[in-house]
């Protein structure tokens, strides 16, 4: 059966307004509010009017921004929910409505394949192919949190790897000959440069002669693989054995984040650590809790709600120069030094 087809008159009827107020929305003319005009748009959508016809299309879109991230990183709320808030309020003040869409599964999101929005965010790790796919459509793209090195595009992420290098320089500063890593390498860009931070800080600091060397020191102290899973899993018994399988313990270990700091430490407890008697632990991100629990936690804090607005900041940018050259933000990080090293 042939769709009937929507017409002004019926989304005025629906919202009880004047067929002239629906046509200066859809026509994107000043001269309605802005609380008339989403009531406008989000019901031409809901009837179909705005997939009708592109020239309407364009309207609706000039007041949408997709925000995409997978599954596992919209779990992660206490860091990548400030993120959003920063984009969020930043989109709200410039005018733009915010669609979050969170992913298993490489498909484009219907409000990018229907042109439904005028910019994407990209908060976290994003497959290089996914990425030239979604590019594909011409949307301004920003990334969060990530770098691509096979797609040129705008990002804004945090200074990684010297957060690492000053939190092991501040460890050795104070002392401290045992420090090792704990954190799966390779389970975030971010996360590989933060080891690569602490490595940096081990081959400068601890005056090996050379990297074979300082890598031995490394592997001796520390565990890399696997770890965040079991963060994810909340499998207390997987993380104690990562940590029983470090062939040397140390007197400290850099956690590769807060969440991951936290739940080793938790555990540690429960098993009769005293922290940071028998062993200092160390996090990265400066989430909320990490400043709540005991020992409250010696961290590196990440500007997040802050690196959400910048993101945006940028994709309205990139919206009206799309020929200017890519741009990567790196924002700086800082040691919070608390209870628990």
């Amino acid at each position: 059966m042939k769709r009937k087809s929507v017409t002004m008159k019926d989304i005025a009827e629906k919202l009880n307004l004047s067929v002239n107020a629906v046509s200066i929305v859809l026509n994107n003319k000043d001269g309605v509010g802005e609380e008339t005009r989403k009531l406008v748009l989000d019901m031409a959508e809901k009837l179909g009017y705005i997939d009708q016809s592109t020239k309407y299309l364009q309207a609706y879109s000039n007041k949408n921004i997709c925000v995409l991230l997978k599954d596992r990183y919209f779990r992660d709320f206490r860091f990548y929910g400030r993120i959003l808030l920063g984009i969020e309020e930043k989109a709200k003040k410039s005018g733009y409505d915010v669609f979050i869409t969170s992913y298993e599964k490489e498909e484009v999101p219907s409000c990018i394949e229907c042109r439904k929005v005028s910019g994407i965010i990209v908060v976290g790790k994003i497959e290089d192919a996914f990425l030239n796919r979604i590019k594909k459509y011409k949307i301004p793209v920003v990334l969060v949190d990530y770098i691509s090195f096979e797609e040129s595009t705008d990002s804004v992420i945090s200074d990684n790897r010297l957060g690492a290098y000053k939190m092991t320089a501040y460890l050795i500063g104070k002392g401290k000959k045992k420090i090792g890593y704990f954190g799966d390498i390779e389970y975030t860009p971010s996360t590989r440069d933060r080891f690569l931070g602490f490595q940096d800080a081990v081959q400068q600091y601890m005056n090996f002669n050379t990297f074979k060397e300082s890598m031995a020191y490394v592997e001796q102290f520390s565990a890399l693989e696997n770890v965040e899973e079991f963060v994810i899993k909340q499998d207390a018994k997987g993380i104690y054995e990562a940590f029983e399988k470090i062939p040397t313990k140390p007197e400290v270990l850099i956690c590769s984040n807060d969440e991951l700091a936290i739940f080793l430490m938790r555990t540690l407890q429960e098993k009769g650590y005293s922290i940071p008697k028998d062993i200092g632990i160390a996090g990265f991100d400066d989430i909320e809790l990490s400043r709540m629990i005991t020992p409250a936690l010696t961290t590196v804090h990440v500007q997040k709600k802050l690196m959400g607005e910048k993101a945006m900041q940028r994709l309205l940018y990139r919206m009206g120069h799309r020929n200017d050259d890519v741009e990567k933000i790196i924002m700086d990080v800082e040691i919070v030094e608390r209870d628990s090293v």
